[in-house]
Order: C-alpha cells, then structure tokens, then sequence
C-alpha cells in the first residue's frame, strides 16, 4: 500500500470515529435527520468500537476507508439508486489475505457487510449499512492453460478488464455487454449474453472457484463438488466469498455479425414475426428484442406515440445468412444498423453499453415460444401504450435463450431455467429528482399488472435470479424450483449459520 493510500486510510478512520461519536450522542430524532434516504439508521445496528476498526485497519494491506474521506461515496454508490446504502466502513481490498481477514473481523465483531466488485446488483444486496468488502482492486487474469483453454480470473474483475484479457489471448466466453459489471455477480448468478445459445450461460463454463468460507477457510470447489454445483447458478452472497474464477474458454474462429434494426410501425406484428423468425436460428445467433416506450416528454413524431420494436444481436456468420433470418423484416426496418465480418473483439464495441447509476426496478421470467401468439403481444404492446412514463425510456424485453442452455438439464447445474426459448423482462426507469412519488408508484403499480398479465397468458415460469426482484413473491421457487433444496444443504455445509446473509439469501436446510 503506497503511502498516499496509508495517510488516507488513517485519515479516514479518525473522521470516522469522530462522525460516529457525534452521531452517538445525538437524540433519535436528530440521527433520523441525518441520515440519507433509504439509509438504515447506525443507531439500529451493532456498531463496533473505535478499537475494532482500529484492529480491521492493521490486518488489510489495502485500505480502510471511513466517512469522511472525500471519495467514500463513490466507493459504495450502487448501479441501482434505489438501494442506496451508506456502510459504517469499506474495505478496499489488496489481496485474498485481505478478503479473509474482513471475514474474520465481521464474525468476531457481530457486524453486517456485503461484498461487491461492480455494484450492479438490481436489488442492492451489494451494500450494506455495515462493512462493505470491496474486491474492486483484486482484478486481472491470473492464469491461462494455453493446453486446456482455462482461464483464472480473479474475484473482482468487472466486465471490461475480462474483456481486455481475453482478447489477448485470442479467446472468448458467453459474458455480457455491460462493462461495469462484476464478473462474479455475473457467473455466480447464470451470466447471459449473446454467446450463450453457443456456448451455455457463463455459469456453465465454470470449472472451479476459490472461496473464503464463512469459518475463514480457503477452498477450491471443483468438478465434482456440491460446492462448485451451487456456485453454478445460486447467486452471490450465500456460500463464501469467491476470490477467483477458472473457466473454459473458446478460440476465436471466425469474424462475426454485429447488428441492431429498429421498427416503429406494425408493432405487435413485427414483434410476433420477430419471435417466429428468430426462434429455430443456429446456435451461433444470439439477440435481444425490445419493445420501448420513450421519456415523458420525448419528442415523438412517429405512429405509436414514439414506441420501437427493436433487436440488438450478433451472429457467427455472415451477412447473406443473417438477412435470410429476417427474411422481409431486414427491409421493412426503419433503421438499420450492420457491421459486417468483424474480428470478435472489434465487434463487441458495437454490442457494450455503458452503465451509470439511476433508479429502475425488473422484473423478469422464462417462457416458450408457442405461448407467444400474435393476441397476447398485441396486449403486451397495447398495455405499454398505457404505462405511465416516467423521466426515463422504458422497455419490455426478449433475451433469446435456448440453444446449448438446452442442451444442460435442470439438475445438473444450479442454474434450473432449461428447456425456454425466451428470457422476458420488463423494466421501469426513472431518476428520481424529476419524477413525483406518486408517478412512480404508478409506473410501478403498472408493471405488477403488466407482469402478472403476462405470466398468466404465456403460462411462463420462474424469475432470472441475477435480475433480482424484491417484489417476487415465493422468490425460492421462482429462482431455482427443485434445486433449492440441494442448495440449502449446501448451505448448511458451508455456512450453518449463515453468516452470509440478504434479504433473498438461501437459508440452511
């Protein structure tokens, strides 16, 4: 730790401790005003002494950060602002010595944390009003296998950095378009993307992962183990703290097919050729369709009140076969967006999206393609039609699933979502200083109605477990059906306790 970094840790804690002792001293009344919207009050929660944080501070190489210091609020601020927390600490992490000894601290001293890389959990089971680990620093490709084609990754590695990794050396993965997002969240939960129809969900590619137990062991789950099987697919934050990632990979073969064609007339019948069309594709096409209602306010000069059909994707093929998809689709585009017979990697600058932080809610499920009939989409669209808009564009959308994650069968992984076509979601946005509580539950309001309409229509079935939804209902069932009983004893291996603990967290058998 440079000593820039040393002073500033030092620094923070004093102020720290000094913001908790005033904020002790405080009446309730008085801490409730001070505390930030959303934000569970200190007050309510263990706090650990000034020599406990004394204590964390010496046994990190990295930095312990406290409030006060000038960047602690963008160390923690989540992609999803409604789940903003402020944590009593962070722990910017500089070694898997460093991840460990934040495991032992919070068990000994009773406190709540979280861990995260990239923040980009959709319901903020990443933050914490206790300690938050912070694996941001522990990134890079560690290890390759130039025989086997593994890859090491370490735990806090966000999307981009993969990226960068894997395109030296000539490979590639199913991983997603946002280059913000933690790999470990993304494997750890399923991990979709425009590979996975080839290649399986990035959970699929998974041959062994390093964890922190919550007893402080170090253990590599691997083929075979009933650890490895539940970080298939169970989610982040329930069995340990996975510090690295060892995942088969695939040489880059040929170019590929980059595209995004946008529709704003005929919508629901465009929608529905789309599905058809695009269902019996070879395994090497993967796409995105979206059915987009605009801002309030937007300027929308077109049919439909500025609403779009549109679909992102990418094909390990050429143009020619791409177009004989879409058949008289690809013409009737108003808008057509191609980038030919492109090197992988150049492709994927096409595809990436830059996140940033906002407030939204998702809600999602898995359905079959004979379910989507021509009626139930005109409803789906008609109902958008009425959703009250907010700030910011919304969506309803179908990620293209099948393929080779079709080709696992549900018990095999803890990822339990095979044998669909479709992956749905719809998605509400908003940012919160220009839109009124009261717009906002409605636009939320809408979207239950929305929701349960469609999950009655299509008979779809289950919840996409890394879009969480603290909405959901039996949110078990919904996540991983069947399996959940082989994860909870899982978890009562690992974690009896449950010293690793959220709000959806699986629970020991």
């Amino acid at each position: 730790m440079g000593a820039f970094e040393t002073a500033t840790a030092r620094r923070s804690i004093l102020k720290g401790f000094g913001a908790l002792a005033v904020g002790a001293s405080l009446p309730a009344k008085a801490q409730q005003l001070l505390a930030a919207p959303g934000e569970e009050l200190h007050a309510q929660l263990h706090c650990p002494s000034k020599g406990a944080w004394s204590d964390l501070a010496r046994a990190l190489k990295g930095a312990l950060v406290m409030p006060g210091d000038p960047f602690f609020g963008d160390y923690y601020r989540p992609n999803n602002l409604r789940f903003i927390k402020r944590p009593s600490g962070i722990a910017r992490c500089d070694s898997v010595d460093d991840v460990a000894a934040c495991v032992s601290w919070a068990r000994k001293t009773g406190t709540p944390f979280a861990v995260r890389s990239g923040g980009h959990n959709y319901a903020g089971y990443s933050n914490t009003t206790g300690l938050l680990i912070d694996l941001s620093r522990l990134t890079g490709i560690t290890k390759v296998d130039e025989k086997t084609g593994l890859v090491t990754i370490s735990g806090g590695s966000i999307n981009s950095m993969v990226y960068k990794g894997l395109e030296r050396l000539g490979r590639t993965i199913t991983h997603g378009r946002c280059d913000g997002v933690g790999a470990a969240g993304f494997l750890l939960g399923g991990g979709i993307g425009f590979n996975m129809r080839l290649y399986g969900i990035g959970s699929d590619l998974l041959e062994s992962t390093d964890l922190i137990l919550a007893d402080g062991r170090t253990v590599t789950a691997q083929g075979g183990d009933d650890l490895l099987w539940a970080c298939q697919g169970g989610g982040g934050g329930n069995f340990g703290i996975n510090t690295s990632f060892t995942l088969k990979t695939f040489k880059i073969e040929t170019p590929v097919t980059v595209f995004k064609l946008t529709w704003n007339t005929n919508l629901a019948t465009v929608l529905h050729s789309l599905l058809e069309n695009l269902q019996d594709a070879p395994k090497g096409f993967g796409s995105k369709i979206s059915v987009t209602v605009p801002a309030r306010g937007a300027n929308c000069s077109g049919p439909g009140d500025g609403m779009t059909v549109s679909v992102l994707g990418q094909a390990h093929f050429d143009q020619a076969a791409v177009e004989k998809l879409f058949g008289d689709l690809w013409q009737s585009a108003s808008e057509r967006k191609v980038e030919a017979n492109q090197p992988y990697w150049q492709a994927q600058d096409f595809l990436s999206e830059t996140t940033f932080p906002y407030y939204y809610r998702e809600k999602s499920t898995f359905v079959k393609q004979g379910s989507l009939t021509e009626d139930t989409l005109t409803a789906m669209i008609e109902s958008a039609r009425a959703m009250p808009r907010t700030s910011m564009a919304s969506a309803f959308k179908f990620f293209q699933v099948g393929g080779a994650i079709n080709d696992t069968a549900p018990e095999a992984t803890a990822f339990v979502h095979r044998g669909f076509d479709w992956l749905f979601s719809s998605e509400v946005n908003w940012w919160e200083p220009t839109d009124p509580e009261s717009l906002i539950k409605e636009a939320l309001a809408w979207q239950d109605g929305f929701y349960a309409t469609v999950l009655k229509r299509t008979q779809a079935l289950g919840a996409y477990q890394n879009f969480p939804d603290p909405s959901l209902g039996d949110w078990k069932q919904a996540y991983y059906q069947q399996n959940y009983a082989r994860l909870q004893k899982v978890k009562k291996a690992v974690d009896p306790k449950s010293l690793f603990t959220y709000a959806q967290a699986i629970t020991p058998a």
